[in-house]
């Protein structure tokens, strides 16, 4: 009797424990829940995000000072907006360290505010160019072309035509669609997250190909925008301010496909509260706010042009 007893007490605790490995991938705790288990590698993590994203909000005030007291009127605002992308993702990449439950919200305001931004630039480069008209004037008859990424393959036969504005206003509408399109995705998912969180994973399979399409239809107008102005305006360094723009959506699109394999691999624990996706979002937040404070020092080198002051 004593030995069945023995058995039981055993065999129960291991069941338990392999019980609370599995659910602990898919559930996230709370925030009493994950301060109580927090550990010393998270918690470093999180002061060190932190600290990133002081830095990171200085040199955003430092750029936003110049470019109110240096660039020209008409370009102030929009350069700010596009400006504040990288102090805003690593705001939002400490709140959803902070609080695994809201990492979902925090990402969804992030890649909307990129989408915005990509219209803003599109404003952005109109206003340098003194609008379309000026536009249209100032161009050779082969300065519009389809052929470039991400969709050259799949229009190869356009050759390079004049620019126009129905041309322009085509370029506009592929723009244009991100910020609606992907807000629109992103709202219902928040819902599906809230609402039907167990079966997350499975739902948002059917609306990546609705955000990879939209996407890349927006990515490519981009491209078709800047491979048209910047060899017209080399002094604006348009691409380079389109690249440090663009890997915004690179870094948090792409990389944490990247670590989602290294940590799965090199890490095998799951014990709640930090769990495997507590931790695959911890590295991922930690690299992004490094990335975002280096991305904003660039971006502070090339928004100093235009300036209505002279060099020196």
């Amino acid at each position: 009797m004593d030995s069945n007893e023995s058995l039981t007490v055993d065999v129960l605790p291991e069941q338990n424990l392999s019980m609370t490995n599995e659910d602990c991938t898919n559930e996230l705790p709370t925030v009493q829940e994950y301060l109580d288990g927090l550990t010393l590698p998270i918690a470093l993590i999180i002061a060190t995000t932190v600290l990133l994203s002081i830095a990171t909000f200085s040199i955003f005030f430092k750029n936003a000072y110049h470019i109110l007291h240096r660039t020209p009127k008409q370009y102030k605002t929009k350069s700010i907006l596009l400006l504040a992308i990288y102090p805003l993702v690593t705001l939002f990449g400490v709140v959803s360290i902070s609080v695994p439950r809201a990492f979902f919200l925090c990402d969804t305001v992030m890649h909307v505010y990129f989408m915005i931004c990509a219209y803003v630039f599109f404003s952005l480069c109109m206003q340098y160019v003194d609008g379309e008209d000026a536009l249209i004037k100032s161009t050779d008859s082969q300065t519009f072309s389809l052929r470039t990424p991400p969709l050259c393959c799949v229009v190869p036969l356009f050759k390079r035509a004049p620019v126009t504005k129905n041309r322009l206003r085509f370029v506009r509408m592929l723009i244009m669609q991100l910020p609606v399109v992907q807000t629109a995705l992103f709202l219902a998912l928040n819902v599906v997250f809230v609402e039907d969180y167990p079966n997350f994973n499975r739902i948002i399979l059917y609306f990546v190909p609705l955000i990879v399409i939209s996407i890349l239809l927006g990515v490519w107008g981009l491209n078709i925008l800047v491979r048209m102005l910047a060899p017209l305006y080399s002094d604006l360094k348009l691409m380079g301010k389109y690249f440090v723009l663009q890997a915004v959506l690179i870094l948090c699109r792409i990389q944490p496909l990247i670590i989602v394999g290294i940590v799965s691999s090199s890490i095998s624990g799951c014990v709640f509260p930090i769990t495997l996706q507590v931790q695959k979002n911890a590295i991922f937040q930690l690299c992004l706010c490094f990335e975002m404070m280096m991305l904003s020092c660039w971006a502070s080198l090339l928004y100093k042009s235009p300036s209505n002051i002279g060099p020196g």
